[in-house]
């Protein structure tokens, strides 16, 4: 479908004229015969035409009018699979951007699951989602990649194993994108399955099962176009520094890195990087966390158990920096999971707001744990700080959520308000909104926070904010 000129030499003002009317006349066409052109090209080309104008703004939803070219089937437990499988198979086949099976059915076998995704395959899917939720325990169910459609670009599994895959003869697939496995068993080292996937360019691996080795194999590169890694709660270690990840941007980690840690590539340079320890690590462990510059990186969320390794190597060495923590030049915004939250915690939050200089942090979020068993006038030795008098001079917002009004709470909010010039927005997420009187709180704190709630500076909601979240929504994995 062509809308450039072929001009040739005109002038660019004249190029542009004829350009628009190229537009002009194809968006003149009928709807069924622009949904008719649609129907010729892959699904992301076709939702790339909502760029030509505004009449063809979400037209390939509506590409086969009928029948749909999404087919979502639910087998409930009354279901019969074999009725499912005769009505599916008895009609023609249709080319699918989406087929959708989930499984809520103990009668589903693994003949069964072999036609359907036979059939998905003969109806060239791009978009293949499995969720096996509730299956015959003893059943051991498949999923073989060979056999999956030419035009495969997201893939998603669940509860389901990859069977052994034969890498010498397997094709592959260069329109595959995103791969997303949740509670998946492989028996297959996934740099075979990377390997088969040249366009790759998100990976997200929960709860699963991988070996010993899920990535890294100086004979069998990663592709280049791996961008984004997620790993929650997976089982295997994860080696990113035997191989090139060239365009590696994003990593989000959350598991024991103890038992199954990760290592990156030196070379990486992520822009946002999210971490979760299941507990605290040796500190010699801490530099294999991340690589060498971090310079570009934009978005970090790290844990309370992160916190405190770099807190203790700091005690161990008072005059030394975070190493490579201390240079986030670029870092805009940052999320702190805190786990549990006690004073030492505020300790290590202070310690970090110390030690890396946010010049130009622009967003705080804090996320503090939803019960405590720490008294609300808890009179422990103080705790202070003094910053840089470059840090948070940009700091904008910053957002608390599971705010209890307790001593340590309140004394991170007054030094925010003290030292934070440009802080607009202070949002306090809690269970109680009016203010709860606190023992042991300086006068000085409890007037600025008074004059802060009065200005609206401060502003304290029971619930949270859509509107307002993280760049890394997520904070454990889902169910």
């Amino acid at each position: 479908m062509a809308i450039e000129s072929d001009g040739g030499g005109g002038d660019g003002a004249r190029g542009k004229r004829r350009r628009r009317v190229d537009v002009f006349r194809i968006s003149a066409l009928p709807d069924d015969l622009r949904r008719r052109i649609l129907t010729h090209l892959p699904l992301k080309d076709a939702i790339r035409t909502g760029a030509f104008a505004q009449g063809w703004r979400d037209l390939w939803k509506s590409r086969w009018a009928e029948p749909t070219s999404c087919l979502d089937i639910h087998l409930l437990p009354g279901d019969k699979p074999t009725e499912v499988l005769r009505l599916l198979e008895s009609g023609p086949r249709r080319r699918l951007d989406r087929f959708s099976l989930v499984v809520d059915n103990q009668r589903l076998r693994n003949h069964h699951l072999r036609r359907l995704l036979a059939y998905a395959a003969e109806c060239r899917v791009e978009d293949l989602q499995i969720d096996l939720r509730c299956c015959k325990p003893s059943e051991k169910f498949n999923y073989h990649l060979p056999l999956s459609s030419p035009l495969l670009a997201h893939l998603s599994l669940r509860n389901i194993n990859i069977s052994d895959l034969y890498y010498k003869d397997a094709r592959p697939f260069l329109a595959l994108e995103v791969i997303r496995l949740h509670s998946v068993t492989s028996s297959v080292r996934f740099t075979r399955v990377l390997a088969l996937c040249p366009r790759l360019r998100i990976l997200d691996l929960r709860r699963c099962y991988c070996g010993h080795v899920l990535l890294g194999n100086r004979h069998i590169p990663a592709p280049n176009s791996l961008s984004r890694i997620n790993i929650a709660e997976c089982y295997g270690e994860t080696r990113l520094h035997t191989v090139g990840v060239p365009r590696l941007r994003s990593l989000r980690y959350s598991g024991d890195f103890v038992l199954y840690p990760y290592h990156l590539p030196k070379g990486a340079a992520p822009t946002d990087l999210y971490i979760c320890l299941g507990e605290p690590i040796p500190p010699y462990r801490w530099n294999r966390m991340f690589p060498d510059d971090l310079s570009g990186l934009t978005v970090l969320t790290v844990c309370s158990n992160a916190l405190k390794v770099a807190s203790s190597m700091l005690n161990d060495r008072p005059n030394c920096r975070w190493d490579k923590m201390s240079k986030l030049p670029n870092l805009k915004e940052l999320q702190l999971l805190m786990l549990e939250m006690e004073m030492h915690n505020l300790a290590d939050i202070y310690l970090l707001l110390k030690s890396c200089h946010f010049s130009n942090l622009e967003k705080l979020f804090v996320q503090l744990p939803a019960t405590s068993d720490v008294p609300l006038g808890d009179l422990v030795e103080e705790v202070s700080v003094e910053l840089p008098g470059d840090s948070l001079v940009k700091l904008g917002m910053v957002k608390v959520m599971n705010f209890n009004w307790r001593r340590f709470e309140l004394k991170l909010v007054s030094l925010l308000l003290r030292k934070a010039t440009s802080l607009h927005k202070l949002l306090l997420v809690s269970p109680n909104v009016d203010p709860l009187h606190v023992p042991g709180v300086q006068e000085a704190d409890l007037l600025l926070l008074k004059e802060a709630l009065a200005s609206g500076r401060i502003i304290v909601s029971e619930s949270d904010d859509p509107a307002i979240q993280p760049f890394h929504p997520e904070v454990f994995i889902e169910e």
